[in-house]
């Protein structure tokens, strides 16, 4: 008899742990697992992606990353075209909340040569014009291109159409009426403050400024100033200076430049002179520490890159189609976001302000070149959008260790019952 009370002690207290309200008080936050592999596999297939690689940021850590396509490794580097002239005007920001530069003093109090509009020489050209598109430049042309890519022009063979000068020079040259390389075409027909019109140029100007205003080139400033601060050391414009195994292969689909092209076809790395506007490269792991400063007011996990004061000015110069609060944040507004380069896309959302529940970022980068690729990385980019709010609006999880517990639990039960009726048989027989 003693035998049997022993054994219902023993599954009371059992029956007590696991059906104890009190056990799963304690919760802990759902795995970050999305379903999304045969829909990117479709996006893939769709628009003849041959790799992409997509990292979701929540609150301060990549949560969740994968690869896709021919190379799998998550730290892939890629182009990320436009998603520079955000680390461009980081660094004009920072010269700005140091008092080197203010956002409104003419440029020509820091350039060599003088920066005027051709029909409105009257009108001065400012650091926040060229921050937001309003400084009268155009977006680009032919010209530009050849220019900034004469490293792979060579490589592939093709001739230049002219001459073009190291950076920092072609900019005087290019810009001004006298120039050697001078393009009307370069100028839109709006006074400067104006009108907003996407201007690489503009951005190219801004990373003159930065060295001008520091004695750095462009490149080294954000080296010591943002890159090594924030541990980011997959980063650079330079593709000599990363293992090649490591480099996204550039693609472009039936290139209108080959007319023997069918199908994606490899090309060659390449370097730009666009340092200000579309040179970088970077990773998934590189994006997210930097992401995190606009995220987190200025601060990324622990190392502040700029004042918060000074952050709410950048995101006060939002252009104008995007409002305050809008749940598909652009990223300071300057083009930023996404970026478009020969042969690869690149896409940066962040959700924050009241629209989550704590920031969230979601990085994607393609490496095709068409137009057809930009769909596809905007499609990437909504799927993981729609995912993030989904999962961010999901009731905490149990925890995953009471979870193991009452599992334990189940089975101790089990051979508590069949224990019992074993006893309780051998009782009835004796």
């Amino acid at each position: 008899m003693n035998t049997v009370v022993k054994s219902l002690l023993v599954f009371t207290l059992v029956i007590g742990f696991i059906f104890n309200p009190a056990s799963y008080e304690k919760k802990s936050l759902c795995p970050f697992q999305p379903q999304v592999d045969g829909q990117i596999s479709d996006i893939m297939e769709q628009h003849y992606i041959p790799s992409t690689t997509v990292a979701v940021v929540r609150n301060n850590s990549i949560v969740w990353a994968k690869g896709y396509g021919e190379q799998l490794r998550l730290d892939l580097i890629y182009m990320i075209a436009s998603v520079t002239k955000t680390f461009t005007a980081t660094a004009i920001f920072q010269l700005y909340e140091r008092d080197i530069i203010d956002l409104d003093d003419d440029v020509n109090d820091y350039l060599p040569f003088s920066l005027r509009h051709p029909n409105y020489t009257d009108t001065p050209i400012t650091f926040r014009m060229l921050l937001q598109h309003t400084s009268g430049l155009s977006k680009d042309s032919d010209m530009y291109w050849y220019g900034v890519m004469a490293d792979v022009l060579q490589q592939l063979g093709w001739e230049n159409p002219s001459e073009w000068l190291p950076y920092p020079y072609w900019i005087e040259e290019y810009l001004t009426a006298n120039g050697s390389l001078y393009e009307p075409a370069v100028w839109t027909s709006h006074e400067p403050g104006t009108n907003r019109f996407y201007s690489n140029f503009g951005y190219d100007v801004l990373a003159y400024l930065v060295q001008r205003a520091t004695g750095q080139p462009i490149w080294e400033y954000l080296q010591e100033n943002i890159f090594d601060p924030l541990g980011m050391h997959s980063t650079g414009y330079n593709y000599t200076e990363f293992d090649v195994a490591q480099l996204a292969i550039p693609n472009i689909y039936m290139f209108e430049l080959d007319p023997e092209s069918t199908g994606n076809k490899a090309y060659p790395h390449y370097n730009t002179l666009n340092y200000g506007s579309g040179g970088l490269r970077s990773n998934i792991f590189d994006l997210a520490k930097f992401l995190l400063v606009f995220l987190h007011d200025g601060v990324s996990n622990g190392t502040r890159i700029l004042e918060e004061e000074t952050l709410r000015t950048m995101e006060s110069l939002q252009t104008a189609w995007l409002a305050p609060g809008d749940p598909l944040i652009q990223w300071g507004g300057w083009g930023g976001t996404e970026g478009d380069q020969w042969a690869f896309h690149a896409k940066v959302y962040a959700y924050y302000g009241g629209n989550t529940t704590v920031p969230y970022g979601v990085i994607a980068f393609v490496n095709q070149g068409s137009d057809s690729a930009r769909d596809a990385i905007f499609s990437i980019g909504r799927l993981f959008r729609e995912y993030v709010h989904q999962y961010d609006s999901i009731v905490d999880c149990p925890n995953w260790l009471l979870l193991q517990y009452t599992i334990i639990g189940t089975v101790a039960v089990g051979i508590v019952i069949v224990a019992l009726i074993i006893v309780m048989w051998r009782k009835l027989k004796g």
